[in-house]
């Protein structure tokens, strides 16, 4: 039945679930212990919520774009309305979409070729009708971790249209942080102007929104806090930190180097791309002399860095973080294998995956400068020089002046009248 009271019941029903399955992590006395309590089980809600929030209540009119181009033009067709177009029927849509998978649960297998279209549809309505409502904060961060263009631009209505300050706090830190992925910033401009609405739209959550507000699975002023951080030390043009690294000899070695060009490559050898790029050292020192490359592994003890030199290659020429993992930690590496490119002044021009961002990146670093021609100055002329026109013939020089020494020429005979 599709009912607002059948919908808060069961999502209800799904937070007592979870309530319980937290208490009992907390109660359990190991990890393993902990790991070994199940989480609730999605596919076992969804196909009634699904049902409670999805009922076909009419048609409406929607307008379209057809073609590309010159043929581009816009036409009203009827398309259907349901339930979750309704105000009430929010806090099912968002269970939803904090639970992708879950949708897929709701449907039999004859049914999956539907998904994506109901998909399609509760984004619309997000879009249409519940932009507008305070409760939309709950899917600020969840839009973040599953960021496009179109996310962006429904926390750009939001964070325009939306009366609620907190909700509006919300929606400019999403759009801050989604401006970290180059999927979402290509369409905001230049790297100057992308930074600048990073830094704004950081700004307006702070003053419009209290810290403490949940924001995912941390608070506002957390996640602002952890963005100022990459705002100042992990973006372009920035100063990162400085960490120290052990070498494989034992040698302690700062990093990065001071008036160089480096490279650092966070890599394990369990990970078989970033293990490839770590063989590749020595063939990338030869091809760019100019370059300090860091090949960055995790921590490991003395025993098992023994081994691992011997088994792996790549090892004997790494560098080990600490038992901290404060390498990893200072350049927030979150996924492996992460690559950071530092100029000769000490700034950041690429962290990311390796790639070809980071080819053009090293590339335009090692790109020779191209020298000042010098600068000519025309010193203006004693006398004024005549003028000639191209391809016209100068005039002949007249004749010297006579010797004094030679008589004038004759008188002629004056006329008679």
């Amino acid at each position: 039945m599709a009912t607002e009271a059948e919908m808060n019941r069961i999502l209800s029903d799904w937070q007592q679930k979870v309530t319980e399955w937290q208490n009992a992590v907390q109660a359990a006395g190991t990890p393993e212990a902990q790991a070994a309590i199940p989480a609730p089980d999605v596919a076992a809600t969804a196909p009634a919520l699904w049902m409670s929030v999805s009922a076909q209540t009419g048609n409406r009119r929607e307008t379209v774009t057809r073609g590309k181009g010159r043929k581009r033009r816009e036409e009203t067709v009827t398309v259907p309305a349901y339930e979750f177009d309704q105000p009430w029927a929010l806090p099912g849509i968002i269970w939803f979409l904090k639970h992708p998978e879950s949708l897929s649960a709701a449907f039999d297998e004859e049914q999956q070729h539907q998904v994506t279209y109901y998909v399609e549809a509760l984004v619309k309505a997000l879009n249409r009708v519940h932009f507008a409502n305070p409760a939309i904060r709950e899917l600020c961060p969840v839009m973040v971790q599953n960021s496009g263009v179109r996310e962006y631009e429904l926390m750009q209505k939001i964070y325009n249209r939306n009366q609620d300050a907190t909700t509006r706090a919300c929606a400019a830190l999403a759009m801050s942080l989604m401006l970290n992925n180059p999927m979402v910033s290509g369409v905001e401009g230049s790297a100057a102007m992308i930074r600048g609405k990073r830094i704004y739209y950081l700004k307006q959550a702070l003053l419009q929104g209290d810290p403490s507000t949940p924001f995912g699975n941390s608070t506002l002023g957390e996640v602002a806090a952890e963005q100022t951080y990459r705002l100042r030390y992990l973006s372009e043009g920035c100063i990162p930190p400085r960490v120290r690294l052990r070498a494989t000899d034992g040698r302690s070695v700062a990093c990065p180097a001071e008036g160089k060009l480096n490279l650092l490559l966070f890599w394990t050898p369990e990970e078989p791309s970033g293990a490839a790029l770590a063989e590749q050292v020595d063939k990338l020192k030869e091809k760019y002399p100019d370059l300090e490359v860091f090949p960055i592994a995790p921590f490991q003890t003395p025993e098992a860095l023994q081994q691992a030199v011997q088994s792996v290659p790549a090892m004997q020429q790494s560098y080990i973080d600490d038992s901290k993992g404060s390498a990893g930690l200072a350049y927030r590496v979150t996924s492996i294998p992460t690559s950071v490119l530092i100029s000769n002044r000490s700034t950041v021009l690429y962290i990311g995956t390796p790639g070809v961002q980071l080819q053009s990146a090293l590339d335009k670093a090692l790109k020779p400068q191209q020298t000042q021609r010098p600068r000519v100055s025309i010193e203006p002329a004693e006398k004024e020089a005549p003028v000639i026109q191209p391809g016209s013939q100068p005039k002949p020089a007249p004749p010297p002046p006579a010797a004094e020494n030679d008589s004038p020429p004759a008188l002629r005979d004056m006329p008679e009248f």
